[in-house]
């Protein structure tokens, strides 16, 4: 899962909105406040779930030209692009309210956040594009966002050249996935709950 399936976990969690996108930027968990490190907590259980889902080993295995090692990275992306899809089978909350409500969310906690996601959340206040995840123009500049920035950024082109084909690929166990995903983070929000309890 990618940027907006987290928040949306963040959402139906009530955990911190930056605390859940953490486990994608390089922090120190020991420095975190107990808000923070209960997110990124809940966000390395998630990738964990989602990594060794069946419906994750079906996508990697598929047949494309991208490199099927690195094929986890552009399912987050394309996993997000189905959940907006998909948007009112998940959700009550109109799109356009749920991505304002969750920059707002970031900005709260924008100075505690480090530089790389202070920076995306600068760049989300000018314009809201978390919805524009949603749009193949939207998957296509986050895959190269990555392929920027990351050294085998390269071994992801293949990824790009049939993107409209590696999205399709993705609907089908996006919609195993999700709901069981969503089952496994409110168990896991209840053990956290329960451990909390006092007594």
């Amino acid at each position: 899962m990618n940027y907006f399936a987290h928040l949306h976990i963040a959402s139906i969690t009530n955990t911190s909105w930056v605390g859940n996108l953490l486990g994608d930027f390089p922090v120190e968990p020991s420095n975190l406040d107990a808000d923070l490190l209960e997110g990124w907590r809940l966000h390395q259980k998630v990738d964990v779930m989602v990594d060794q889902h069946e419906a994750s080993v079906l996508f990697r295995s598929m047949v494309r030209k991208g490199r099927r090692r690195f094929a986890g990275i552009v399912q987050d992306i394309v996993m997000d692009y189905w959940l907006i899809q998909y948007w009112s089978d998940f959700s009550t909350q109109p799109l356009s309210v749920f991505c304002e409500q969750a920059v707002s969310g970031l900005v709260q906690d924008k100075e505690r956040s480090p530089e790389r996601l202070k920076n995306m959340i600068y760049s989300l206040e000018r314009e809201n594009w978390l919805s524009h995840l949603g749009t193949l123009e939207g998957v296509e500049k986050a895959i190269n966002s990555i392929m920027r920035r990351w050294q085998h950024g390269a071994h992801l082109q293949g990824f790009v050249e049939e993107l409209p084909s590696v999205i399709a690929q993705a609907q089908a166990p996006f919609l195993l996935l999700y709901p069981d995903l969503l089952a496994y983070v409110q168990q896991e929000m209840k053990k956290t709950e329960a451990t909390h309890s006092p007594g």
